[in-house]
């Protein structure tokens, strides 16, 4: 045998050896090895094996001599086999000097490998790190019969960093994982030497980046890999723009953080962008303290390397959300470029004010829009419903926590008031224009209606057909109306308006607009004040054998979402209408800020409970209020003798600019004279949260809207499925002075046909609520509410004109008219190709309950061979349309 240099033994090694002599069931391993041995001697398979060192040929012996029955030992021994001798070799296993070849150990590390790849075994440090650094349950099975580097390196690297053995790292995961303080300081305590090697490896294992996480965690016990790499972001700008002087110095300090080398641009941006990905990887599993830190760091990091105004480029750290809700203010200001800036918003990571700048431009595209003139109450009341309810609703969202876009924000919400309060001054002399009958279902929406006409215009035509539900949400006004009605949707009810409303109904409430009054009105069909008890009284003399629970009558025992009796009421075939009354609106309107209150399902115990009691008993549900209400904003006190907070008595004295004096048999006061505040900035008395009782929009707009179970596919004559009420500029741009949507369909106009998307029902009763249903339209002409001015395209003309379309229609048998398909397309090619889902709705005149068959059956009609030409997009709320492909398809230049 040639003499070979003699290695020093690591633990490893030995204990590996060790338990192959166990295995063996052999009593002696001599292993070619330096006679050096600090450690005790090796536990293998829970047996203590001795290490003996072998000196000489008469020292081994003696020692093989000296053990006892049933004692191991292995000699570590720089002898040759020639030097050792017969007399020692006899008595070891295999009778030979075993060499230290870890590599040969390595595949039995891995379960289900047989040999190492030649990329792991160049790496000759490896077998050694592999075998001291082992875990109690071994090292991760092999997915080749061959360990990979990549998966030994992996597997290693995650031990170290105590991740676990079956960590398989990847840049963006490493990064992340490296946020966490007990993960960079176990690889701060790993042997410096093999920290080198596995960032030596990972260089071309895992990326530049992975190697840059490891070299920022290794020397910095505080900052992350993370908030480095999210400074580097903005010191590597990607959209590559010039740098200036400070940032270029910038650049040199921050070596400092990172391994005290120059770092390159590619290295940089790579880096960047591994922070970048894993911050949205942290965010959507959940917040949480990893990416916080990370921000908050990458902004002292920044000032420390002396370039902290960088921040604001990031469109991660706080600097750059507030730079871009600054810049988005002064748009607001001056009307000019108020898009780019909401984009610029919207592209921070940080979605914490996303919504409210997405409702301050909203309501700067409103202000933009030309307001038309109304000639009637009628006019007015459909307006607040179909326009004013979704000002309301933005206003309540607009805030920011940075004083500065406040500002902007405050003068932005003074310039939407005065513009209502136009609206509010039209009204309040108008109010004497109410009526409390309806000629016929088709006058709803043209007329003023009162409210004390709600049981006879709209509850009794529907109990005509089917028992009713009426729910009286306390307070609620048009805004919260508008939020609610989509999320009652999702529950499988189906919103009915009535035809000549053009959307959903709103009625006048009674005069002072106060829940003592109105909602007793509501219940009685006359004007009048009362309790309770007056209004069970009412409803069950309205409707014989009618139940009324409000308050405590609605809460439920121990366990169950509402009281027996009122189950039961609600199941009963004997009871044609159940009333039921919720305070959870006016009762938190007088003690808390509602303005920004998300007035859900949840927050309106029971009114979940109630909705799915009725569509269980196959009731239709009419959701109302007594009142709206106004919210406290920097509101003028006014001085007055017995006032409410909103309304006063006309005796108190004459009326002040603000206030109207309104008298007549709507006025429920004994004078039958009431003085009434119609500016919402003004009020008597101490402050409030909220207010209600006066003659703003916002007060005397009662919502009412009714639904049933999507089951149930026929309504009752003059009224129909409601089509998506949204108004333009709520998802859409829209250039200034364009017509204001709401106006196309005022009361004060001729009323306008209005295509009716609904389904033919089969056989099954299952209709339209499955995809393969057919879909069959009136050809009658479209509103064309929501479309943008102007012709559609004239291909789409062509398109439909052509050949290829009629042949393709005829082979796919659905049966929406082309009318439908033309105004969908429309739609969409002005709009880029994409378009919100209530935006397309409005435009076609689809039912909002119809719209996900209506556009699967569209886009059968145009998605030849199943290419996706029309399709919904980002979770169903967004259509697209890929107008090129459609064009290939049927051959339109």
């Amino acid at each position: 045998m040639s003499p070979l240099r003699a290695v020093v033994a690591s633990p490893a090694m030995v204990r590996q050896k060790a338990a192959d002599l166990l295995d063996a069931d052999e009593q002696v391993l001599l292993l070619r090895a330096r006679p050096e041995w600090p450690h005790p001697d090796i536990e293998a398979g829970g047996t203590t094996v001795r290490v003996i060192l072998g000196i000489s040929q008469l020292g081994i012996l003696d020692a093989i001599a000296g053990l006892k029955d049933g004692e191991n030992a292995v000699v570590l021994t720089d002898r040759t086999e020639r030097d050792l001798g017969d007399a020692v070799l006899s008595r070891a296993w295999q009778q030979r000097l075993h060499l230290p070849d870890e590599w040969a150990a390595v595949p039995r590390l891995f379960p289900g490998a047989r040999e190492v790849s030649n990329e792991l075994r160049r790496l000759d440090w490896a077998a050694t790190a592999l075998l001291d650094h082992q875990p109690s349950g071994g090292w991760p099975r092999s997915r080749e019969t061959a360990v990979t580097a990549r998966h030994a390196m992996g597997a290693l690297l995650g031990q170290v960093l105590g991740l676990g053995a079956t960590y398989e790292p990847d840049p963006v995961m490493l990064a992340a994982d490296l946020g966490a303080p007990p993960i960079r300081a176990a690889w701060a305590a790993t042997d410096e030497a093999l920290r080198k090697r596995l960032i030596a490896w990972a260089r071309a294992g895992i990326g530049e980046a992975a190697v840059l996480a490891l070299q920022v965690a290794q020397q910095q016990e505080h900052v992350t890999p993370l908030a480095v790499g999210l400074a580097l972001d903005v010191l590597w700008d990607e959209q590559d723009v010039a740098p200036v002087e400070h940032q270029i110095a910038a650049r040199v300090r921050m070596e400092r953080y990172i391994d005290r080398t120059s770092v390159t641009a590619p290295v940089a941006r790579a880096g960047a962008d591994v922070a970048r990905a894993a911050i949205m990887r942290l965010d959507a599993a959940g917040p949480n303290n990893t990416s916080r830190v990370a921000i908050r760091q990458a902004e002292a990091l920044l000032d420390d390397v002396g370039w902290g105004e960088g921040a604001s480029r990031s469109i991660f750290l706080r600097a750059g959300l507030r730079m871009r809700l600054r810049a988005l203010g002064k748009a607001l200001d001056s009307g000019t470029g108020v898009e780019d800036a909401l984009h610029d918003v919207i592209e921070h990571h940080d979605t914490s004010e996303h919504e409210s700048a997405l409702n301050a431009v909203r309501l700067a595209r409103w202000l933009a829009t030309e307001e038309q003139p109304t000639e009637h109450l009628a006019a007015d009341v459909q307006r607040q419903m179909t326009d004013g309810a979704w000002v309301d609703s933005a206003m309540g969202a607009v805030r920011s926590h940075d004083p500065e876009v406040a500002a902007a924000y405050g003068r932005l919400i003074g310039r939407v008031r005065e513009r209502r309060s136009t609206r509010d001054a039209a009204a309040a002399v108008r109010l004497g224009e109410v009526t409390s009958t309806t000629s016929g279902r088709e006058t709803l929406g043209v007329i003023a209606l009162g409210i004390e006409g709600v049981l006879e215009g709209v509850v009794k035509p529907w109990r005509a057909r089917s028992r009713v539900l009426i729910v009286v949400l306390d307070g609620m006004s048009a805004a919260i109306a508008t939020r609610l009605a989509g999320e009652i949707s999702r529950l499988g009810l189906v919103e009915w308006t009535p035809v000549s409303a053009h959307g959903r109904l709103g009625v006048v409430a009674a005069l002072p607009t106060v829940t003592g009054v109105s909602r007793t009105s509501l219940f009685s069909g006359k004007i009048c004040s009362g309790d309770a008890a007056d209004e069970r009284r009412a409803l069950s003399q309205a409707f014989r054998s009618a139940r009324t629970f409000v308050k405590r009558d609605l809460r439920g025992q121990a366990g169950a979402a509402l009281p027996n009796d009122v189950v039961d009421a609600i199941a009963s075939a004997r009871v044609p209408v159940v009333g039921a009354v919720i305070n959870a609106i006016d009762d938190t309107m007088h003690k808390n800020d509602v303005s920004d209150q998300d007035w859900t399902l949840e927050r309106l115990t029971p009114l979940r409970a109630l909705l799915d009691a009725a569509t269980n008993a196959g009731r239709v549900v009419v959701l109302t209020s007594d009142h709206g209400h106004v919210v406290e904003r920097d509101s003028t006190p006014l001085n007055a003798v017995d006032a409410e907070p909103r309304w006063r008595p006309a005796e108190t004295g004459p009326t002040r600019p603000g206030e109207v004096e309104v008298r007549g048999p709507r006025v429920a006061t004994p004078s039958g004279e009431v003085v009434l505040l119609w500016r919402e900035d003004l009020r008597y008395g101490p402050v409030r949260a909220g207010y209600h009782g006066g003659a703003s929009l916002a007060e005397l707009t009662v919502p009412v809207l009714v639904f049933q179970s999507a089951m149930e596919r026929k309504g009752i004559d003059g009224w129909e499925p409601a089509t998506p009420s949204v108004p333009r500029w709520w998802h859409d741009p829209v250039e200034p002075g364009a017509a204001m949507p709401a106006s196309d369909a005022s009361p004060s106009d001729p009323a306008k046909p209005k295509r009716r998307a609904m389904s033919e029902v089969d056989g099954t009763g299952q209709g339209a609520l499955f995809e393969e249903a057919e879909v069959r339209y009136e050809s009658v002409p479209s509103t064309g509410q929501g479309a943008l001015p102007g012709k559609s395209p004239g291909w789409i003309d062509a398109l439909l004109a052509s050949r290829a379309y009629t042949d393709w229609k005829a082979l796919v048998k659905t049966e929406v008219t082309d009318a439908v398909v033309g105004d969908v397309l429309g739609c969409l090619a002005t709009r880029n190709g994409r378009a919100h889902r209530d935006t397309v709705a409005a435009a076609a005149g689809i039912a909002a309950s119809e719209l996900s068959v209506t556009i699967t059956a569209v886009g059968r009609t145009l998605n030849i061979d199943g290419y996706a030409v029309l399709a919904l997009d980002d979770g169903g709320t967004t259509v697209r349309l890929d107008e090129g492909l459609l064009r290939d398809q049927f051959g339109i230049g």
